[in-house]
């Protein structure tokens, strides 16, 4: 593994895309990053104190069937790295998020690019300035007073995800995001763009990675990326 590190750059995810001769788990950390996003294009604040860093993985090293549920398997593996830091009251917030009493703790984003995915992620952990964020974000060391070895945090972090992979437990991923589901019986407004097409009660994710979502006795299932949820 190949460690590139910054003071400061716009974007982890855009540096490793425009990498070339990339090698699998090559990983890009930054203090700062000034034009970080996440999914939908949308502003994530990236001030220093973060965990802020990209890595990359070849398609050769995930089944073709999992290409979809890349999220929710880095989701899993995150979520027990962060509970071996802290047995804390960690939730996994479908699709890419953990959330971390009710706020939100970390974001992921994964991007392809030809042969290769891009795994950005962001996780407040020193800092204690959220930006716009103020009312619904949440770090570690707010929680626990305490502060935290980011390098060493990150290392364990990507260690943890390839492990993930050689496993390659579906069911046992499942079973995990499913007992850590921050969305499990929350009502919520279902958007398709800008279009609320109703409002349902969150269950399980189910074994093909989609949402199951209760409306009107009737259970739907939706996509990573059709729709996204406002609660």
């Amino acid at each position: 593994m190949r460690i590139f590190k910054f003071d400061k750059i716009d974007s982890t995810n855009h540096y490793l895309k425009q990498m070339e001769n990339k090698l699998d788990y090559d990983c890009v950390i930054s203090k700062i990053q000034t034009a970080g996003v996440g999914r939908r294009g949308n502003t994530w604040v990236s001030n220093e104190g973060m965990a802020l860093f990209s890595f990359a993985i070849n398609e050769k090293l995930i089944s073709q069937e999992n290409f979809l549920k890349l999220p929710l398997i880095m989701g899993c593996s995150l979520l027990h790295t962060l509970k071996k830091l802290d047995d804390l009251d960690f939730k996994f917030k479908w699709t890419n998020d953990i959330y971390l009493n009710e706020k939100k703790l970390s974001g992921i984003l994964i991007e392809k690019v030809g042969d290769w995915f891009i795994i950005g992620i962001g996780i407040n952990i020193n800092n204690k300035d959220f930006g716009y964020a103020s009312d619904i974000a949440i770090s570690l060391s707010t929680v626990t007073t305490k502060y935290y070895d980011i390098d060493n945090l990150i290392y364990s972090i990507i260690n943890d995800f390839k492990n993930s992979l050689a496993i390659n437990s579906w069911e046992y991923t499942l079973k995990e995001i499913n007992k850590y589901n921050f969305l499990y019986n929350k009502t919520v407004k279902v958007m398709k763009g800008d279009t609320c097409i109703g409002l349902g009660t969150c269950k399980n994710i189910a074994y093909d990675g989609t949402l199951e979502i209760e409306c009107n006795n009737k259970i739907h299932y939706f996509n990573i990326g059709e729709i996204h949820i406002i609660k």
